[in-house]
């Protein structure tokens, strides 16, 4: 296999792409136009990289790179202009083989490979952050990617120790249009009236590992919202329209813990679960003074009477952890249910395999069970 890649875009994304196939013993070529991105990768590199620097080429000009670059990986800022552009300038610096990808998140596949003259070299290629430690990669074809193109995309992945999942281009790919009601889902909650607190908890209760409203926190409220933003203009459903209190919470600042201060203000300790054992218990039960909902790990207890009465019985049916809320319908069982619709929908339209998808969402979110099959 060819092993001489380039990589545009020092961001954080970019940065830990470079460390990737730097650790897979690649020739890598590196291109920012900002110096400052540049000098945090090298410092970066410096803490996760041994003995890179033989095999790491820093371009000052995008005109300095190697015409028999195999594969090209582009990870600047998310806009569509900017990459667009980019490509336009790139193509003609290369061999007619060199695979040319993308990491965007959620721009279209189809129309960015527009910039190429030939487009059955262009193919989607979505790392997830950090690019270092998580599995998941999703491979995006456009209507033009050749077999040819995506095989030998497929190969290189493979040699970094990824798992893949292929789909085609669609808005958001498999897992932020499938995620999307994970947050839109919680945000509605929210405007009607119910604790943001106790939507996190709940879900945490039930086996996430962290709430909608912590994780966009930690991934940032402009980026949450930018993203619902691009998948709601592509598709129009109304049930993907993103939240208006992001957009209020942008306007002021409050980004989550890069600005020290989201729904949620920072430094703050997390409150985890830890499960000992799942039991055998999925979906929801009716009891004589209480309602309650699983899928084996904690327990989500609404529309009780007797609280202490309550958590009596649900202790003796074995669980460890629980919330209780006097809400008529469960909070998790709502949020799932439109996850498992959104999955559904990603699947009815042939955009990805069943297997892929539920692949996808467990590597690349850690939902604790099948978003296809689980709830049928």
């Amino acid at each position: 296999m060819n092993k001489n890649v380039l990589v545009i875009g020092c961001g954080t994304m970019g940065r830990g792409i470079i460390a990737l196939f730097l650790k897979n013993n690649y020739f890598v070529q590196i291109y920012d136009e900002d110096k400052n991105a540049i000098e945090k990768t090298i410092n970066f590199l410096n803490e996760n990289v041994e003995n890179y620097s033989k095999n790491l080429k820093i371009l000052q000009n995008l005109n300095e790179v190697e015409k028999e670059t195999d594969f090209v990986i582009e990870a600047i800022i998310e806009n569509f202009d900017e990459k667009f552009k980019l490509f336009k300038v790139l193509e003609p610096l290369l061999k007619r083989d060199t695979i040319i990808s993308t990491n965007t998140s959620s721009l279209s596949i189809n129309e960015l490979c527009q910039a190429l003259n030939h487009k059955d070299r262009f193919i989607g290629v979505h790392f997830f952050n950090p690019p270092l430690v998580m599995r998941l990669v999703e491979i995006v074809l456009s209507n033009w990617t050749s077999e040819n193109f995506l095989k030998k995309t497929i190969e290189i992945i493979k040699s970094l120790s990824k798992e893949i999942v292929i789909c085609k281009d669609s808005p958001g790919f498999i897992v932020n249009r499938i995620a999307r009601p994970f947050y839109l889902t919680a945000l509605r909650m929210f405007e009607n009236g119910i604790d943001f607190k106790l939507i996190d908890k709940v879900m945490k209760v039930i086996g996430f590992k962290m709430g909608p409203f912590e994780l966009m926190d930690l991934i940032g409220i402009d980026v949450n919202y930018s993203v619902s933003k691009i998948i709601y203009e592509k598709t129009g459903l109304e049930r993907l329209k993103p939240s208006k209190i992001q957009e209020e919470m942008i306007k002021k600042g409050l980004l989550g813990i890069k600005t020290n201060r989201g729904f949620y203000e920072y430094p703050r300790n997390y409150e985890k679960f830890n499960f000992k054992t799942k039991l055998n218990f999925f979906g929801i039960y009716e009891k004589e003074n209480f309602k309650f909902f699983t899928i084996g790990y904690g327990a989500e207890i609404f529309d009780y009477e007797n609280e202490n009465q309550t958590i009596e019985e649900i202790k003796n049916l074995g669980f460890e952890h629980f919330v209780l809320h006097n809400y008529k319908f469960s909070i998790a069982k709502k949020i799932i249910d439109d996850i498992v619709f959104e999955a559904k929908e990603v699947y009815k339209n042939n955009i990805a395999s069943k297997e892929d998808i539920n692949k996808a969402m467990k590597l690349g979110t850690n939902y604790p069970f099948n978003v296809i099959g689980d709830f049928e």
